[in-house]
């Protein structure tokens, strides 16, 4: 007896509710991001904003510019570090002591994170460094927290070390609290390991401890090279920020400085516009009015100095990254007609 064909599959509800959640969510991250734009250059004039392209003389854009060319550098000094690739295999090329295949993974990852909404961007790194690396995936995620981690550790570091007016005994329970943080980290993620030992590992809960146990047992995310790395990339890439936010607003240096640490810590807010447009505006100025009369001038500068800011980092990340994918599309013919690259063990 035959069986008359089957229809053809549709989606689910489950798949339709998800599909439905994540355009929800979008919608929600550019509208947060763009309404918080729109609202603080409805308190800006348009030729204040134009000013602050103009107003920097060449040094500045120089420091500034410098600096975050530099920060790319040692971005990817730390991605060698982190994945031990000269224990794995040579590289090709290197500038300036540094090998070019990581090189190019920071670029382009770095424009996709600056150009992608809600930070989508990240998703990209898996993938690019397995294609560029010889990477398996389990690995690039696994290393790709804890660089996230990283970031965060030592952003908290120079935070309680140079935050303007922070008294001393703040300072030290800031510390306190980071150390006994980290110890809970530890013993939580070691505890839950030992109570569903036996269980398979299902779960988006389940998948997350596991990335984040391959991320804190990994001995190379522990060298004390990637740290070193980590602190020079943030200690280079605030530096020239603040120079740029202070040539602009006319605020002080370490004001300045507060600024652009609050722009990058609003990167942790969950939903970020397109090229995180109206967040790290915002985290800039919330940064720069901690330490500022509310009708100071150079308060009132904070928002264009920061839209000043933002372009140029974007610019550069999407110059960058161009100028790295067509490295690397350059780079595929020889890497064929050559010996394969050795890849990393599972």
């Amino acid at each position: 007896m035959t069986h008359p064909p089957s229809a053809p599959a549709t989606d689910t509800p489950t798949q339709s509710g998800a599909v439905g959640g994540g355009l929800l969510k979008k919608g929600l991250a550019w509208g947060l991001g763009l309404g918080l734009l729109v609202w603080l250059l409805s308190r800006t004039p348009f030729e204040q904003v134009a000013q602050a392209f103009t107003r920097p003389d060449w040094l500045t854009w120089v420091i500034t510019l410098g600096g975050l060319l530099v920060s790319y550098v040692l971005r990817a000094a730390r991605l060698q570090v982190v994945l031990n690739l000269e224990g794995h295999h040579k590289a090709a090329h290197r500038w300036l002591g540094v090998r070019t295949d990581a090189l190019r993974v920071i670029l382009m990852h770095n424009a996709a994170i600056n150009l992608l909404p809600m930070r989508a961007g990240e998703l990209s790194f898996p993938w690019l460094a397995s294609r560029e690396l010889g990477l398996p995936l389990t690995r690039a995620v696994a290393c790709l927290l804890w660089m996230r981690v990283q970031d965060v550790v030592i952003l908290a570091v120079l935070g309680l070390l140079l935050w303007p007016g922070l008294p001393l005994w703040l300072r030290g329970a800031g510390f306190a609290a980071m150390w006994m943080g980290w110890l809970a980290l530890g013993y939580l993620s070691r505890t839950w390991f030992a109570r569903h030992a036996d269980e398979p590992t299902t779960g988006k809960l389940a998948g997350l401890m596991l990335k984040l146990r391959q991320a804190l047992l990994e001995p190379e995310h522990h060298h004390p090279l990637a740290w070193l790395a980590t602190l020079a990339n943030w200690s280079l890439k605030l530096a020239a920020g603040a120079c740029l936010l202070s040539a602009v607003s006319t605020a002080p240096w370490l004001t300045s400085w507060a600024g652009a640490l609050g722009g990058e810590l609003a990167a942790i807010v969950p939903l970020q516009g397109p090229a995180g447009f109206g967040t790290y505006e915002a985290g800039v100025w919330a940064g720069m009015a901690a330490h500022l009369p509310a009708q100071s001038a150079a308060l009132s500068q904070a928002v264009s100095a920061a839209l000043a800011l933002h372009v140029c980092f974007l610019l550069c990340a999407v110059l960058a990254g161009v100028l790295a994918s067509v490295l690397s599309w350059a780079n595929q013919p020889r890497a064929r007609q050559g010996t394969p690259s050795a890849r990393h063990p599972d």
